[in-house]
């Protein structure tokens, strides 16, 4: 991926944590629904060569988790200081 689509990755994960907590106010319901949501979309537009391998599978699941973690994070943190 370039840095543009990395970047565009990483707002469309705030945005998607953003509507979920702001929709739902629950913290573990936006982390578990907002995840799956992610990957279904990082998956589908992200992954260029996805292969329904398990070692493949792992790889992207990993920078799944921690783009989603970073946004929920920034996400969280700002609806706090509000």
């Amino acid at each position: 991926m370039t840095s543009f689509d990395t970047l565009l990755t990483y707002f469309g994960a705030v945005i998607l944590a953003l509507t979920f907590l702001y929709g739902l106010k629950n913290y573990s319901i936006t982390a578990l629904a907002g995840f799956v949501a992610f990957c279904v979309f990082y998956f589908s537009f992200g992954v260029k060569d996805f292969e329904w391998k398990i070692s493949s599978i792992l790889v992207y699941v990993k920078d799944a988790v921690i783009i989603y973690v970073i946004s929920f994070v920034i996400v969280a943190f700002a609806l706090f200081l509000m």
